[in-house]
């Protein structure tokens, strides 16, 4: 096969062009999809809980990522995903869901958790008018919504002596008698949660009593982000408190992503890096409870048509089928797979075509070389070249066998070359029989004549 230094040359840059393409390709999309995630302050609970989160995405090579970006608190976190600085946020449902946003997952419920002395006898919020109240705020959020609570039981501000305090100042305040009822927002798994309520008690260690918090159907009325909650029986082992069940307020915390992409990122890929976020958060919560014990109050959002919050897309795809296949899990990486496989196949034939379009045809040549051989014997009028060409039909006859097995050819497809040869070897064996008896006597006549003639025409 005679192939040019120039197409060999071509034949390479295209080769060495494809193999970059395709490594590129591969990398590309072997790549995680990096979300960045708004969440704060740097050293509060949601930001270790991402952090961990995102450890273990890392090690089980989930195809996301999460980079954090840290707040000051919820609502700056739900201000940045409602600018589209972020993929999504850590934030709380009664700050306004920011719009083209929905829930990924429920992070936990946050209980109002009201503790006064057990020397006041106190039982419920009403019970704390004309005293003195101090709301642990460590949210922006926390002192608004817990003056919607006061209104929704009939109380003011004033009514209670409401004052912002901080968690390290409960003990002092409540032991020096400026302080009837101290009010914090979390759970009761939170460490701050538990000191601020042990802080409550006396000297005696005399636990506090958690007082109810019952609004019933006007709580839905007053605030769609709020539910009716119930703090369990020995929420706070260590204080071995409450007795019994205690009604309260909730209000959650949720992990909420924008519906489109905030990157040029196509909205399938988009969507399958929130599902791979759902399913991370859902199935490893247990997992990730060993790094951050408040990780095991994870739990999907609603999915009812009636839910109070839209759901992102992503999360519904996972909640609506949470055994997923292999091939749906995969589908999109198959179809790349075959699709990038398809191309390879045909630029490597359509090279094999262009190596293959320079060199001589093998069934033409053989066609020729039995035209030359048939042509050669008709022709020839000496039945002792009949052993020559018969030699070179022997060799090409093991050309042919070698052809048609490499080849596979069918007998149509062989066809042409075996009516070739059996042409050529018709001839060979004519000339090797030499010319039929009549001819053989008019040539001997002719030959006995030619001298005769010869003769004549020297005589004077």
């Amino acid at each position: 096969m005679n192939i040019s230094m120039s197409r060999l040359l071509l034949i390479a840059a295209a080769a060495f062009a494809l193999l970059t393409a395709a490594v590129v390709g591969y990398l590309s999309w072997s790549q995680p999809l990096h979300l960045r995630v708004a969440a704060g302050p740097k050293d509060g609970i949601d930001a270790k809980l991402l952090i961990a989160f995102n450890r273990l995405l890392d090690v089980n090579r989930a195809g996301a990522r999460l980079d954090l970006v840290t707040t000051a608190d919820m609502h700056e976190s739900s201000q940045l995903l409602e600018k589209r600085e972020v993929d999504l946020a850590v934030l709380r449902l009664d700050d306004p869901l920011p719009t083209g946003a929905a829930l990924v997952a429920m992070l936990r419920t946050n209980l109002m958790i009201a503790a006064a002395p057990a020397r006041l006898k106190l039982e419920t919020l009403a019970d704390v008018k004309g005293k003195r109240l101090g709301l642990v705020s460590r949210s922006p959020l926390d002192e608004p919504s817990f003056v919607r609570l006061l209104d929704m039981v009939g109380l003011t501000p004033a009514d209670v002596r409401m004052t912002i305090i901080k968690p390290e100042d409960v003990a002092r305040l409540v032991a020096g008698g400026q302080l009837d009822c101290v009010v914090v927002l979390g759970v009761p798994a939170d460490p701050v949660v538990r000191d601020v309520v042990a802080a409550v008690g006396d000297k005696r260690k005399t636990p506090p009593t958690i007082l109810s918090i019952e609004l019933g159907e006007s709580l839905k009325q007053n605030t769609p982000a709020a539910s009716s909650e119930t703090i369990e029986k020995n929420a706070f082992p260590r204080l071995s408190i409450p007795d019994d069940d205690v009604d309260t307020v909730g209000v959650p915390t949720a992990l909420a992503a924008n519906r489109a992409s905030t990157g040029p990122m196509r909205v399938r890929l988009y969507n399958n890096a929130i599902m791979e976020v759902t399913r991370g958060l859902l199935e490893r919560r247990s997992e990730l409870a060993r790094e951050i014990p408040l990780a095991s109050l994870i739990t999907p959002p609603d999915s009812e048509k009636d839910a109070r919050f839209p759901l992102h897309p992503g999360t519904a795809a996972y909640l609506e089928d949470t055994d997923t296949s292999w091939s749906t899990l995969f589908s999109e990486q198959i179809w790349n797979v075959v699709l990038v496989g398809g191309v390879i196949s045909s630029m490597l034939a359509a090279a094999g075509g262009f190596l293959n379009q320079g060199g001589a045809d093998p069934m033409g040549g053989i066609l020729s070389r039995l035209k030359d051989i048939t042509e050669r014997a008709g022709a020839s009028t000496d039945p002792a070249d009949a052993q020559g060409l018969s030699q070179e039909l022997g060799v090409l006859a093991i050309d042919m066998a070698a052809l048609g097995y490499k080849r596979r050819c069918s007998y149509e497809e062989f066809a042409p070359l075996q009516l070739a040869y059996e042409s050529a070897r018709d001839a060979v064996a004519a000339l090797r029989a030499g010319p039929p008896p009549t001819a053989r006597g008019d040539m001997a006549s002719e030959a006995v004549a030619r001298p005769q003639s010869l003769q004549r025409e020297r005589s004077p």
